[in-house]
């Protein structure tokens, strides 16, 4: 979860940076539409073009919401509502899969176009300087927020008011905790069934168990353990930052049906038992095949 006021403070962006942009806007107010000529004359070289502009009425409502931005860059106002508006405007970026390196390029134009336009009107002096500096620090945060939109595991919530962001905070901080426990529970439950895994082999050993039923018993606990490790690894990534994949649960889940149907068959009468089961398995493999095949393509 970000805020607008968080971002200003990791870029320095202070209400003196503001009052500068807002002094320059009279100026950059005159030369938008030779902005808008520029712009466009340079994203027309993008492989893509035609692709993302097919036609003049799209590209006639993209010159003024260009526009408008490029206004807003100096307008001195940069709140919260700022931010979902440029949060918005990558949205639309990344749903279209516009490529960010577009994204990027564009605003290195945009910099430098302002950067000429202050050189050209303002004689050079500490006040330029600063002009320039304020510039670079509005155009990095806007390119902050747009290309976040691109990355998933970084798209941020923006609260709309401090109660809702001590709320939002403090159950991102207990989810933590769960994850916590839940991986303590995981390390806790592999360590007793390597345990079982340990007794069969004893009882087999030093009791007298049968062969066959000690061998599957050992089979089983092994499922069990290897589907724990999994379901244990996805979980650590996810403490890590990374999407948790579901298809570990569903791992679980089959290597427990397997279990059971290694003792199933051991025992007579039982063949019912058994087919469900394999059936349950058969379904849990098709879905769990069919969500890496999603996630791979």
């Amino acid at each position: 979860m970000e805020t607008l006021d968080k971002i200003k403070l990791i870029y320095f962006f202070t209400d003196n940076d503001a009052l500068n942009l807002t002094q320059i806007k009279d100026l950059m107010n005159l030369n938008s539409n030779e902005f808008i000529s520029g712009v466009y004359s340079f994203i027309s070289n993008f492989d893509d073009f035609s692709k993302f502009l097919p036609n003049e009425e799209i590209r006639s409502r993209h010159r003024e919401k260009i526009k408008i931005w490029f206004l807003n860059l100096f307008s001195g106002t940069y709140d919260n509502e700022y931010l979902r508006q440029l949060k918005r405007i990558g949205e639309v970026h990344a749903g279209i899969k516009l490529p960010s390196h577009y994204v990027s390029a564009t605003m290195n134009y945009v910099r430098n176009f302002i950067h000429n336009i202050i050189i050209k009107n303002i004689p050079a002096s500490d006040k330029r300087n600063e002009l320039t500096e304020s510039v670079n620090k509005i155009i990095d945060i806007n390119l902050d927020i747009i290309i976040s939109s691109y990355i998933s595991e970084g798209k941020f919530y923006i609260a709309a008011t401090k109660f809702e962001t001590k709320i939002i905070k403090f159950s991102s901080r207990f989810s933590y905790i769960l994850d916590l426990a839940l991986v303590v529970s995981l390390i806790i439950a592999t360590i007793m069934v390597f345990l079982l895994f340990v007794f069969e082999i004893y009882r087999f050993a030093f009791g007298g168990g049968a062969f066959e039923s000690t061998v599957v018993d050992i089979l089983g606990a092994m499922l069990i353990v290897w589907a724990i490790r999994e379901l244990l690894e996805e979980e650590v990534k996810k403490l890590k930052g990374h999407k948790f994949a579901l298809s570990a649960f569903i791992g679980l889940a089959m290597a427990a049906l397997l279990r059971k149907i290694l003792i199933f068959s051991l025992a007579p009468g039982k063949s019912k038992e058994v087919a469900i089961l394999g059936f349950l398995v058969l379904v849990l493999g098709i879905v769990y095949w069919l969500m890496n095949k999603s996630v791979k393509s």
